[in-house]
């Protein structure tokens, strides 16, 4: 088992840190991947850390292979992990070599040669930790083995960090990781909305998780700021295992937050039966009401929960009997006075009915003449209220009383804006066919298609297009949503935006079009179409970065074979003067290398630094490379700006038997 993601992003963020405290005088070519990594912007951090580790960047390399062994931007890869790791101990990082040693002890079966040989290397190189490695001949590493192996090396001290790292362990149930993470102030510790590691376990179903946190000295019955506790959460969720853990170590199944909800109200909530009956085994108790003055089978009738409403019946719950005709005469108000403090306190009438799922006391009041354009509290309009949690038949009803479509809330965002990131597909299609724009209002802080393709919600994307929304509007990066479709899986989107009259040439802040973007993402029916539909081949990037060039650098092999067959040009050269052969060569991607050659690339191109592709495979170690380079022709005699052959790299870089081999020996 590799290493988990909590402690990925905790060795990451040390880094970061760590680096930041050195100040160095020049300007560190790794802060904007440093910068993504503390905003967790992860996919960002990837691009620019394989952009360094091709130009030869020791810590990018090293870095990437984090990103590949835990899978942070994308699915694991051990094998693109274990190359960039390699390479980084090629240069001089024992980090690296010791990394590769952890590696190759837990595969499974175990490497013993492999891990012996990296490990006395990692020693050579000057690394020096008390961890030990797994024992030889045992089998694949535990995770907390693996993690005492690289912990150490990279010392988390940042209080900040080890608390980040504590909860995404909880929130994954990487019990292992709370081990080597946890102390007593850790795992008290809240966020702003008083939520820690128990919560986050809780909230996942994450049982084990919570049985260490327990142990390790987590309050069971500590509250958030609105009242809610662990159990509550595993409640909602349904999370049996957790609930019984939680059960275990005593915690209330009678406990209220401030909205007087219990637990089983919270269950009965999400109709989850499983977690009702584990409640009421517990002695939870089905009298308890709300400041609303619902029950928790109020709770399961109002949610359809048939099976958890009987079974609520059976242990003498009662609900308040809605469900009734609203008439006209029992309309005074949708509050409940005298009950406690009201859940909807200051709330117009409207608004609370249109944030339930009948519209029938919304039309009730409607008719009475209640204003359709009124606000919350906070400045919500009604018809937002009903696009975020009412019913399209409550939409319908709010426009055509009058409800403005335009008007925002009070994060600037219209109510169409709202559904379609809330993925509301028929809330979009009711607002829709009551004319509202499908470009949402021109206030809105990025337009509604946009947000469609972005949140992956494709079947809203694809009723916005068919309703004339403004296909190639864009946000402030220049961001189309051609170019975002481009690089995801779905084509006939991508058709559709097409046959809209997107722009294939668009480009963004960094020069890159859609076929840019499907390429590096290895789309090659995306990459078809585009191409059928006019796009240009030779389109590069800001970095003068082709097409061609992204996916050779990305390892994109059927969508560079594609572009090579189209004519794309395989000698362009980015403003670094690398070529594709470079890029694919300092990636380690041996069939798209083999592709170029066979398209007659300049094997002795020299990039900016004067290093020829058999120089950047000899640095690598790459002997799969390098013999292909050498087969093809590749001169042996070419010096780098450092005036260093690809012998003299490989010698500097301990891999005797390459030099060897480039000097014919």
């Amino acid at each position: 088992m590799a290493l988990r993601s909590a402690l990925a992003l905790a060795v990451l963020c040390a880094l970061g840190a760590s680096a930041s405290l050195a100040a160095p005088a020049a300007a560190d070519p790794l802060e904007g991947v440093r910068s993504a990594i503390r905003l967790k912007n992860f996919a960002a951090a990837q691009t620019d850390l394989q952009r360094l580790a091709a130009a030869g960047n020791a810590e990018a390399q090293y870095l990437l292979a984090v990103f590949y062994l835990n899978g942070l931007a994308g699915p694991r890869d051990t094998a693109q992990a274990r190359g960039w790791l390699e390479k980084a101990a090629g240069q001089g990082s024992a980090r690296a070599a010791f990394s590769l040693a952890a590696s190759y002890a837990e595969s499974d079966p175990p490497d013993t040669q492999a891990a012996d040989r990296w490990l006395a290397r990692a020693h050579a190189l000057g690394f020096n930790s008390a961890a030990s490695r797994p024992a030889p001949g045992s089998r694949a590493a535990a995770p907390a083995e693996v993690a005492a192996t690289v912990l150490p090396a990279v010392q988390i001290k940042d209080p900040g960090v080890r608390r980040d790292a504590l909860w995404l362990a909880a929130s994954q149930g990487d019990v292992h990781a709370l081990e080597l993470l946890a102390t007593p102030a850790l795992v008290a510790e809240r966020d702003e909305f008083g939520r820690g590691a128990l919560a986050r376990a809780a909230e996942t179903g994450k049982a084990e998780a919570l049985a260490t946190l327990l142990r390790l000295g987590a309050a069971v019955d500590a509250a958030d700021q609105h009242g809610t506790t662990a159990l509550m959460l595993a409640a909602r969720a349904g999370k049996v295992d957790a609930l019984d853990v939680l059960l275990a170590a005593h915690a209330n199944p009678n406990a209220a937050d401030r909205d007087g909800n219990t637990p089983l109200m919270h269950a009965a909530a999400s109709g989850q039966l499983a977690a009702i009956e584990r409640l009421l085994a517990a002695s939870a108790a089905v009298a308890p009401r709300n400041v609303q003055d619902w029950s928790a089978l109020d709770f399961a009738e109002t949610s359809g929960a048939t099976a958890a409403a009987a079974r609520l019946r059976a242990a003498g719950a009662i609900a308040l009997k809605r469900g009734a005709p609203v008439s006209e005469a029992a309309v005074t108000s949708v509050r409940r006075a005298g009950q406690g403090r009201d859940l909807y306190a200051g709330w117009p009438d409207l608004a609370v009915a249109a944030a339930r799922p009948a519209p029938e006391l919304l039309h009730a009041l409607l008719a009475r003449g209640e204003a359709p354009n009124v606000t919350t509290p906070d400045g919500r309009p009604v018809l937002s209220v009903a696009a975020l949690s009412g019913t399209p038949a409550t939409v319908g009803s709010l426009l055509e009383a009058g409800a403005q479509p335009g008007r925002a809330d009070r994060r600037g965002s219209s109510p169409l804006l709202t559904a379609v990131r809330e993925g509301r597909a028929e809330v979009v299609a009711a607002l829709l066919a009551h004319g509202v724009s499908a470009d949402g209002a021109k206030e809105d802080p990025e337009p509604a298609v946009l947000a469609a393709a972005k949140t992956g919600h494709l079947a809203i994307l694809r009723a916005l297009i068919a309703s004339q929304a403004h296909v190639d509007a864009r946000d402030a990066e220049g961001t189309t949503a051609l170019m975002i479709v481009a690089r995801s899986g779905d084509s006939e989107s991508l058709r559709r935006l097409l046959e809209a009259g997107a722009a294939t040439e668009g480009i963004d802040k960094a020069g890159r079009t859609a076929l840019w973007y499907s390429a590096q993402a290895g789309r090659l029916d995306n990459a078809r179409l585009l191409i059928e539909r006019g796009a240009n081949i030779e389109h590069a990037d800001a970095s003068e970065m082709t097409p061609l060039a992204a996916a050779c650098h990305a390892g994109a092999a059927s969508v560079s074979e594609f572009l090579l067959q189209k004519g794309a040009n395989p000698d362009a050269r980015t403003t670094r003067s690398d070529t594709p052969l470079l890029l694919a060569v300092a990636a380690g991607h041996a069939d798209i290398v083999d592709q170029l050659l066979g398209r007659h690339a300049d094997k002795d191109a020299q990039n900016a630094f004067g290093d020829t592709a058999l120089i950047i495979a000899s640095r690598s170690g790459d002997r799969v490379l390098v013999q292909r380079l050498l087969g093809s022709g590749a001169s042996t005699r070419l010096r780098n700006s450092a005036r260093l052959t690809a012998a003299d790299v490989a010698a500097a870089r301990s891999f005797p038997a390459i030099a060897q081999l480039l000097s014919g020996s």
